[in-house]
Protein backbone atom coordinates (compact mmCIF):
# COMPACT_ATOMS: atom_id res chain seq x y z
CA UNK A 1 0.00 0.00 0.00
CA UNK A 2 1.29 3.47 -0.81
CA UNK A 3 2.17 5.69 2.10
CA UNK A 4 -0.71 8.01 2.90
CA UNK A 5 -3.16 5.93 0.88
CA UNK A 6 -5.38 4.57 3.61
CA UNK A 7 -9.10 4.95 4.08
CA UNK A 8 -10.94 5.25 7.36
CA UNK A 9 -13.71 2.68 6.87
CA UNK A 10 -15.64 3.89 9.94
CA UNK A 11 -15.74 7.45 8.59
CA UNK A 12 -16.78 6.12 5.18
CA UNK A 13 -19.62 4.15 6.75
CA UNK A 14 -20.84 7.17 8.73
CA UNK A 15 -20.88 9.27 5.55
CA UNK A 16 -22.90 6.59 3.76
CA UNK A 17 -25.21 6.21 6.76
CA UNK A 18 -26.17 9.87 7.07
CA UNK A 19 -26.33 10.89 3.41
CA UNK A 20 -29.14 10.09 1.01
CA UNK A 21 -26.82 9.73 -1.98
CA UNK A 22 -23.29 8.33 -1.74
CA UNK A 23 -20.55 10.66 -2.89
CA UNK A 24 -17.32 9.08 -4.07
CA UNK A 25 -14.09 11.00 -3.55
CA UNK A 26 -11.01 10.81 -5.77
CA UNK A 27 -9.09 9.35 -2.81
CA UNK A 28 -11.61 6.50 -2.56
CA UNK A 29 -11.42 5.79 -6.29
CA UNK A 30 -7.63 5.70 -6.14
CA UNK A 31 -7.66 3.39 -3.10
CA UNK A 32 -10.22 0.93 -4.51
CA UNK A 33 -8.50 0.89 -7.89
CA UNK A 34 -5.54 -0.68 -6.09
CA UNK A 35 -7.64 -2.84 -3.72
CA UNK A 36 -10.82 -3.77 -5.63
CA UNK A 37 -11.50 -6.80 -3.42
CA UNK A 38 -12.27 -4.48 -0.51
CA UNK A 39 -15.23 -2.83 -2.25
CA UNK A 40 -17.48 -5.74 -1.27
CA UNK A 41 -16.42 -5.42 2.35
CA UNK A 42 -17.88 -1.97 2.98
CA UNK A 43 -20.41 -2.68 5.69
CA UNK A 44 -21.32 -1.16 9.00
CA UNK A 45 -18.78 -1.66 11.75
CA UNK A 46 -20.16 -4.05 14.34
CA UNK A 47 -19.84 -1.39 17.05
CA UNK A 48 -22.42 0.78 15.29
CA UNK A 49 -24.89 -2.11 15.31
CA UNK A 50 -24.20 -2.84 18.95
CA UNK A 51 -24.74 0.80 19.89
CA UNK A 52 -28.19 0.88 18.30
CA UNK A 53 -29.12 -2.48 19.80
CA UNK A 54 -28.09 -1.40 23.30
CA UNK A 55 -29.93 1.90 22.87
CA UNK A 56 -33.09 0.05 21.82
CA UNK A 57 -32.84 -2.44 24.67
CA UNK A 58 -32.20 0.31 27.25
CA UNK A 59 -35.11 2.35 25.90
CA UNK A 60 -37.27 -0.76 26.25
CA UNK A 61 -36.21 -1.20 29.88
CA UNK A 62 -37.00 2.47 30.59
CA UNK A 63 -40.44 2.12 29.01
CA UNK A 64 -41.19 -1.03 31.04
CA UNK A 65 -40.07 0.76 34.22
CA UNK A 66 -42.28 3.73 33.30
CA UNK A 67 -45.26 1.43 32.82
CA UNK A 68 -44.69 -0.16 36.23
CA UNK A 69 -44.25 3.25 37.85
CA UNK A 70 -47.47 4.55 36.33
CA UNK A 71 -49.34 1.42 37.37
CA UNK A 72 -48.36 1.50 41.04
CA UNK A 73 -47.94 5.25 41.64
CA UNK A 74 -51.54 6.24 41.16
CA UNK A 75 -50.56 8.96 38.69
CA UNK A 76 -53.26 7.86 36.26
CA UNK A 77 -55.91 7.22 38.91
CA UNK A 78 -58.28 9.68 37.20
CA UNK A 79 -58.76 7.16 34.34
CA UNK A 80 -61.40 4.48 34.48
CA UNK A 81 -60.05 1.02 35.31
CA UNK A 82 -60.50 -0.31 31.77
CA UNK A 83 -58.74 2.62 30.12
CA UNK A 84 -56.05 2.60 32.81
CA UNK A 85 -55.25 -1.08 32.18
CA UNK A 86 -55.31 -0.53 28.41
CA UNK A 87 -52.85 2.39 28.61
CA UNK A 88 -50.52 0.54 30.99
CA UNK A 89 -50.62 -2.60 28.84
CA UNK A 90 -49.76 -0.65 25.68
CA UNK A 91 -46.83 1.11 27.36
CA UNK A 92 -45.56 -2.12 28.96
CA UNK A 93 -45.87 -4.19 25.79
CA UNK A 94 -44.10 -1.49 23.76
CA UNK A 95 -41.13 -1.73 26.11
CA UNK A 96 -41.11 -5.52 25.97
CA UNK A 97 -41.30 -5.38 22.16
CA UNK A 98 -38.25 -3.09 22.02
CA UNK A 99 -36.27 -5.42 24.25
CA UNK A 100 -37.31 -8.44 22.19
CA UNK A 101 -36.49 -6.69 18.93
CA UNK A 102 -33.01 -5.76 20.19
CA UNK A 103 -32.27 -9.33 21.30
CA UNK A 104 -33.59 -10.78 18.04
CA UNK A 105 -31.61 -8.29 15.94
CA UNK A 106 -28.47 -9.12 17.90
CA UNK A 107 -28.90 -12.86 17.29
CA UNK A 108 -29.60 -12.29 13.60
CA UNK A 109 -26.59 -9.98 13.41
CA UNK A 110 -24.32 -12.70 14.76
CA UNK A 111 -25.59 -15.15 12.15
CA UNK A 112 -25.37 -12.55 9.36
CA UNK A 113 -21.81 -11.57 10.31
CA UNK A 114 -20.76 -15.22 10.21
CA UNK A 115 -22.42 -15.63 6.81
CA UNK A 116 -20.71 -12.48 5.48
CA UNK A 117 -17.33 -13.70 6.71
CA UNK A 118 -17.88 -17.05 5.03
CA UNK A 119 -19.04 -15.33 1.82
CA UNK A 120 -15.94 -13.11 1.78
CA UNK A 121 -13.68 -16.16 2.21
CA UNK A 122 -15.59 -17.96 -0.53
CA UNK A 123 -15.20 -15.00 -2.92
CA UNK A 124 -11.47 -14.83 -2.18
CA UNK A 125 -11.09 -18.56 -2.86
CA UNK A 126 -13.08 -18.34 -6.11
CA UNK A 127 -10.98 -15.39 -7.29
CA UNK A 128 -7.77 -17.19 -6.33
CA UNK A 129 -8.74 -20.37 -8.19
CA UNK A 130 -9.90 -18.44 -11.27
CA UNK A 131 -6.60 -16.58 -11.30
CA UNK A 132 -4.66 -19.86 -10.93
CA UNK A 133 -6.55 -21.52 -13.78
CA UNK A 134 -6.00 -18.51 -16.05
CA UNK A 135 -2.22 -18.67 -15.59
Amino acid sequence: MKKGLKLDHDALFMRLFFKSSPEVTDEEVQYYREYPDQIDEITAPINIHKFFLWAGACLGVVIVALAKFLKYSGTLSFLSEGIFEFVIDIIYESGIALIGAAVTAYMLGVVLNKQQDNAAKWREEIRRRIKESAE
